[in-house]
């Protein structure tokens, strides 16, 4: 009786892993995008099945602080850093997608300075699918 104990149960564990595996991964998408406003405004989504509905989320997030947003990037299972100098007119945005956490900041960075920043910061940083 032990035995068919420990086999029911190792089977329902093994359904969970199974199961709760493939639904992690459905409502995981791989999709986000980028939408920056030539003032500096920005709005970016993530994790979305659909490059449509990325883009989509992207825009109205920019638009609920600019009239002229444009999506400049869709992405797919990777990570992003969003930098800005606001005291910049019009402020700067740049950013940098791919590499290692420290490796995308540091470009990021530097890519604003290189454009003429002087203040730059880290204004958000998102990943899609399974990046990290």
């Amino acid at each position: 009786m032990a035995r068919f104990g420990l086999k029911q149960l190792l089977f329902v564990l093994g359904l969970f892993f199974v199961f709760g595996s493939a639904s992690g991964t459905q409502a995981q998408g791989v999709f986000g995008a980028l939408s920056i406003a030539s003032d500096g405004a920005y709005g970016y989504s993530y994790n979305y099945n659909d490059i449509d509905q990325a883009q989509d989320l992207a825009m109205k997030e920019c638009a609920k602080h600019a009239r002229d947003c444009q999506i400049v990037r869709v992405f797919q299972n990777t990570c992003v850093v969003l930098v800005r100098d606001l005291k910049l007119t019009p402020p700067l945005t740049s950013w940098v997608s791919g590499y290692s956490a420290e490796e995308r900041s540091r470009r990021a960075l530097r890519n604003c300075r290189d454009g003429g920043g002087n203040s730059c910061e880290i204004a958000g940083e998102f990943c899609t699918g399974k990046a990290r």
